[in-house]
Protein backbone atom coordinates (compact mmCIF):
# COMPACT_ATOMS: atom_id res chain seq x y z
CA UNK A 1 0.00 0.00 0.00
CA UNK A 2 1.54 3.52 -0.90
CA UNK A 3 2.10 5.46 2.27
CA UNK A 4 -0.53 8.52 2.50
CA UNK A 5 3.11 10.89 3.03
CA UNK A 6 4.76 9.67 -0.09
CA UNK A 7 6.09 12.78 -1.48
CA UNK A 8 8.47 14.80 1.75
CA UNK A 9 11.19 16.68 1.15
CA UNK A 10 13.56 18.95 3.60
CA UNK A 11 13.26 22.46 3.20
CA UNK A 12 14.94 24.37 5.69
CA UNK A 13 15.78 24.96 9.59
CA UNK A 14 14.72 27.76 11.43
CA UNK A 15 15.64 29.54 14.86
CA UNK A 16 12.81 32.55 14.52
CA UNK A 17 9.07 32.38 12.98
CA UNK A 18 10.44 35.35 10.58
CA UNK A 19 12.55 32.87 8.81
CA UNK A 20 9.36 30.28 8.04
CA UNK A 21 8.75 29.38 4.50
CA UNK A 22 6.89 32.09 2.54
CA UNK A 23 4.24 29.91 1.12
CA UNK A 24 1.33 29.53 3.42
CA UNK A 25 0.46 25.80 3.63
CA UNK A 26 -1.29 24.17 6.60
CA UNK A 27 1.61 23.19 9.21
CA UNK A 28 1.81 19.85 11.75
CA UNK A 29 4.38 20.03 14.42
CA UNK A 30 5.77 17.25 16.19
CA UNK A 31 6.35 18.52 19.69
CA UNK A 32 8.07 15.72 22.55
CA UNK A 33 10.66 15.40 25.28
CA UNK A 34 13.97 14.62 23.80
CA UNK A 35 14.60 11.21 22.74
CA UNK A 36 10.95 10.32 22.91
CA UNK A 37 11.29 8.70 19.24
CA UNK A 38 10.15 12.04 16.95
CA UNK A 39 12.45 11.65 14.15
CA UNK A 40 11.97 8.15 13.88
CA UNK A 41 8.31 8.50 14.18
CA UNK A 42 8.70 11.61 11.08
CA UNK A 43 11.17 8.86 9.34
CA UNK A 44 8.02 6.25 9.78
CA UNK A 45 5.13 8.54 8.69
CA UNK A 46 7.72 9.23 5.69
CA UNK A 47 9.09 5.38 4.97
CA UNK A 48 12.07 6.85 4.88
CA UNK A 49 15.35 5.67 6.54
CA UNK A 50 17.23 8.92 7.46
CA UNK A 51 15.43 12.05 6.23
CA UNK A 52 14.74 13.10 9.46
CA UNK A 53 18.04 13.13 11.53
CA UNK A 54 18.20 10.74 14.16
CA UNK A 55 20.55 10.20 16.98
CA UNK A 56 21.22 8.39 20.08
CA UNK A 57 22.09 11.44 21.93
CA UNK A 58 19.04 13.52 23.40
CA UNK A 59 18.82 17.17 22.65
CA UNK A 60 19.99 16.71 18.80
CA UNK A 61 17.28 18.35 17.60
CA UNK A 62 17.87 22.51 18.09
CA UNK A 63 16.21 24.21 15.38
CA UNK A 64 12.64 24.05 13.90
CA UNK A 65 13.26 22.09 10.93
CA UNK A 66 10.57 21.80 7.93
CA UNK A 67 9.45 19.57 5.56
CA UNK A 68 7.53 19.93 2.79
CA UNK A 69 4.92 16.83 2.36
CA UNK A 70 2.87 15.62 -1.11
CA UNK A 71 3.46 19.58 -1.87
CA UNK A 72 0.61 20.35 0.12
CA UNK A 73 1.06 20.88 3.84
CA UNK A 74 4.61 21.29 6.43
CA UNK A 75 5.24 18.97 8.86
CA UNK A 76 8.03 21.55 11.14
CA UNK A 77 10.11 18.98 13.56
CA UNK A 78 10.54 20.84 16.97
CA UNK A 79 13.57 20.97 19.49
CA UNK A 80 12.90 18.25 22.48
CA UNK A 81 11.98 19.76 25.38
CA UNK A 82 13.04 18.17 29.26
CA UNK A 83 16.47 17.67 28.84
CA UNK A 84 18.41 17.81 31.45
CA UNK A 85 22.18 17.37 30.17
CA UNK A 86 21.81 21.24 28.49
CA UNK A 87 22.37 24.23 30.35
CA UNK A 88 19.76 26.88 31.78
CA UNK A 89 20.49 29.18 29.37
CA UNK A 90 20.07 27.12 26.25
CA UNK A 91 16.96 25.13 27.62
CA UNK A 92 15.28 28.53 28.18
CA UNK A 93 16.34 29.50 24.29
CA UNK A 94 14.73 26.52 22.98
CA UNK A 95 11.64 27.35 24.91
CA UNK A 96 11.17 30.76 23.99
CA UNK A 97 11.82 29.23 20.30
CA UNK A 98 8.87 26.63 20.75
CA UNK A 99 6.64 28.66 22.23
CA UNK A 100 7.25 31.60 19.54
CA UNK A 101 6.34 28.94 16.71
CA UNK A 102 3.27 27.63 18.57
CA UNK A 103 2.03 31.41 19.31
CA UNK A 104 2.61 32.90 16.14
CA UNK A 105 2.52 30.30 13.44
CA UNK A 106 -0.53 31.31 11.44
CA UNK A 107 -0.78 28.30 9.67
CA UNK A 108 -0.34 25.74 12.54
CA UNK A 109 -3.31 23.17 12.32
CA UNK A 110 -2.55 20.38 14.71
CA UNK A 111 0.13 19.51 17.23
CA UNK A 112 1.33 16.28 17.87
CA UNK A 113 2.39 15.79 21.13
CA UNK A 114 5.07 12.98 21.51
CA UNK A 115 5.30 11.21 24.88
CA UNK A 116 7.03 7.96 25.99
CA UNK A 117 4.56 4.82 26.65
CA UNK A 118 6.96 3.43 28.78
CA UNK A 119 6.49 6.17 31.69
CA UNK A 120 4.59 7.45 34.04
CA UNK A 121 3.40 11.22 32.62
CA UNK A 122 6.69 13.54 32.93
CA UNK A 123 5.99 16.85 34.69
CA UNK A 124 7.66 18.52 31.60
CA UNK A 125 4.78 16.82 29.36
CA UNK A 126 1.76 17.97 31.65
CA UNK A 127 3.23 21.31 31.34
CA UNK A 128 3.26 21.00 27.58
CA UNK A 129 0.24 19.96 27.27
CA UNK A 130 -1.42 22.60 30.07
CA UNK A 131 0.10 25.37 28.00
CA UNK A 132 -1.18 23.66 24.80
CA UNK A 133 -4.60 23.47 26.63
CA UNK A 134 -4.05 27.68 27.55
CA UNK A 135 -2.99 28.34 24.38
CA UNK A 136 -6.24 26.84 22.51
CA UNK A 137 -4.23 25.37 20.71
CA UNK A 138 -5.44 21.55 18.68
CA UNK A 139 -3.45 18.65 20.05
CA UNK A 140 -3.62 15.14 19.75
CA UNK A 141 -1.46 12.72 21.72
CA UNK A 142 0.81 10.10 20.44
CA UNK A 143 2.26 7.70 22.94
CA UNK A 144 5.35 6.12 21.62
CA UNK A 145 7.54 2.85 21.77
CA UNK A 146 4.89 1.01 22.77
CA UNK A 147 6.09 -2.33 21.25
CA UNK A 148 9.02 -2.22 24.18
CA UNK A 149 5.15 -2.73 26.42
CA UNK A 150 4.94 -6.04 27.58
CA UNK A 151 0.54 -6.50 27.00
CA UNK A 152 -0.13 -5.95 30.33
CA UNK A 153 1.94 -2.65 30.77
CA UNK A 154 0.61 -1.80 27.04
CA UNK A 155 -3.33 -1.78 29.17
CA UNK A 156 -2.15 0.15 32.08
CA UNK A 157 -0.47 2.90 30.49
CA UNK A 158 -3.45 3.15 27.73
CA UNK A 159 -5.67 3.57 30.67
CA UNK A 160 -3.64 5.90 32.82
CA UNK A 161 -3.28 8.50 29.17
CA UNK A 162 -6.94 7.93 28.25
CA UNK A 163 -7.93 9.17 32.25
CA UNK A 164 -5.29 12.32 31.57
CA UNK A 165 -6.12 13.06 28.05
CA UNK A 166 -9.97 12.32 28.22
CA UNK A 167 -10.58 15.42 25.34
CA UNK A 168 -7.55 14.35 22.89
CA UNK A 169 -7.11 11.73 20.32
CA UNK A 170 -4.87 9.51 21.74
CA UNK A 171 -2.57 7.14 19.11
CA UNK A 172 -0.56 4.26 20.12
CA UNK A 173 2.24 4.27 18.22
CA UNK A 174 5.09 2.01 17.25
CA UNK A 175 6.92 2.34 14.27
CA UNK A 176 7.16 -1.06 13.37
CA UNK A 177 3.41 -1.29 13.31
CA UNK A 178 1.69 -0.57 10.23
CA UNK A 179 -1.46 -0.21 11.55
CA UNK A 180 -0.35 2.35 13.90
CA UNK A 181 1.53 4.50 10.88
CA UNK A 182 -2.25 4.07 8.86
CA UNK A 183 -3.93 5.52 11.93
CA UNK A 184 -1.67 8.39 12.93
CA UNK A 185 -1.32 9.01 8.97
CA UNK A 186 -5.10 9.05 8.29
CA UNK A 187 -6.02 11.33 11.12
CA UNK A 188 -3.12 13.85 10.71
CA UNK A 189 -4.57 13.94 6.69
CA UNK A 190 -8.37 14.43 8.04
CA UNK A 191 -7.46 17.11 10.53
CA UNK A 192 -5.34 18.89 7.68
Amino acid sequence: MKPIFYDVRFIKSITDIKQKPEEALPEVAFAGRSNVGKSSLMNALFNRKRLVKTSSTPGKTQLINYFLVNEAAYFVDLPGYGYAKISNKVSAKWQKMIEQYLVQSKTLRLVCLLIDSRHPLQKSDAQMSDWLNYQNLPYIVVLTKTDKLTRKQYDRQIKLFREHFPDHHLIPFSVSSEQAKTQLSELIEQII
